[in-house]
C-alpha cells in the first residue's frame, strides 16, 4: 500500500462521491470565504479538535472539495480491487467541472489557493484512525504539486495535480472504511452553513425518520464563529431557502422557556 500509484481519474465523474464520516461529524473547516485566522476549537468528552490557520488562513469548506474528490478516487479504486496510495494524481479540469467551479483562469488560481490552505492548516485531534490515537499536528495534505504541459502555442497550462493525503485520513478511508456517499448537488450549495448542515444531516439522520439537536449544540457542531443570536438568524435563512439536498430543516418553536430544537428530516417525494 506504500507504493505510489498515479491515478488519472477520468472516470471519477461517474464514481460515487464519498466523504469521511469524521469530517462530516465535526467542525474541521472554516465556513467563510474570507480568510479566517482565529482557531477552530471543539471539545465533546474525549473528542478534542483544534484547527490552526496557515499563512492564507484556515482551509475552508470549499477547499474540502479537493479532499472529497481524492477520497472518492481512492474509494473507487478500493471497490474495483485496484491498488491504492496516499499519493493521487488527477486532472484539474475534471475536479473543477465536477464541483461546478468553472474552468477559467481565475478558477485555477483559486484552486492553487485551496491547495495552499489544505497544506498549511494544522489539525490537532484525539479522533482515532485505524484504532490509533496520536497526539500530533498534521495538514490535510502532506504535499502537492502541479503537473504542467506545454500547448502547441508554447503556453504552459495546468494538466494535473498530484496530492499526497495525510495518513490519518488515508487510514480512515482504507482501513476503517469510514466513508459515506454524498449527493453531487452538495457542490451546488453556495453558503458554507448550508454545506455544513447537509454534512451533519447526512451523518446523523441515516435511516431514521429525524435527527433532533439543540440549537446551541448544533452551533458548536457547525463550528460557526457567529454568536448564537446571529447563528439562529442564519439558520432561519437556510430553512427559508430550503435548498439542502435530501433533507429538510425545521426550528421548533420555543415553548415555556424550553431551549430551541433543530429537526432534520429526509425529504419525501
Amino acid at each position: 500500500m506504500g507504493k505510489q500509484v498515479d491515478l488519472f481519474l477520468d472516470t471519477i465523474v461517474s464514481a460515487p462521491l464519498k466523504d469521511d464520516r469524521a469530517l462530516m461529524e465535526f467542525p474541521f473547516f472554516s465556513l467563510q470565504k474570507h480568510s479566517r485566522t482565529e482557531p477552530i476549537v471543539y471539545e465533546d468528552g474525549a473528542i478534542k479538535i483544534r484547527i490552526s490557520a496557515g499563512e492564507k488562513g484556515i482551509a475552508t469548506i470549499w477547499d474540502k472539495d479537493i479532499l472529497i474528490y481524492v477520497a472518492s478516487a481512492i474509494n473507487d479504486r478500493i471497490e474495483r480491487g485496484l491498488p491504492v496510495s496516499r499519493t493521487v494524481q488527477f486532472h484539474a479540469h475534471d475536479l473543477l467541472k465536477l464541483t461546478g467551479r468553472g474552468t477559467g483562469k481565475r478558477a485555477y488560481e483559486l484552486l492553487l489557493d485551496a491547495l495552499y490552505r489544505l497544506r498549511s492548516t494544522t489539525i490537532e485531534t484525539t479522533i482515532e484512525s485505524a484504532e490509533l490515537r496520536e497526539r500530533r499536528g498534521f495538514g490535510w495534505i502532506e504535499t502537492w504539486k502541479v503537473v504542467e504541459r506545454t500547448t502547441t502555442t508554447g503556453k504552459k497550462v495546468m494538466a494535473a495535480i498530484e496530492v499526497t493525503l495525510n495518513d490519518w485520513m488515508f487510514r480512515a478511508i482504507v482501513q476503517d472504511r469510514r466513508v459515506l456517499t454524498i449527493n453531487p448537488a452538495y457542490f451546488e450549495l453556495e453558503k458554507g452553513l448550508e454545506r455544513r448542515l447537509y454534512e451533519l444531516a447526512r451523518k446523523h439522520v441515516g435511516e431514521q425518520p429525524e435527527w433532533r439537536v439543540g440549537l446551541e449544540k448544533l452551533a458548536r457542531k457547525v463550528g460557526t464563529s457567529r454568536t448564537l443570536r446571529f447563528f439562529k438568524r442564519d439558520l432561519l435563512e437556510v430553512i427559508e431557502r430550503n435548498a439542502l439536498p435530501d433533507y429538510t430543516v425545521e426550528l421548533e418553536t420555543e415553548l415555556n422557556g424550553s431551549r430551541p430544537i433543530v429537526v432534520f428530516r429526509p425529504r419525501t417525494l
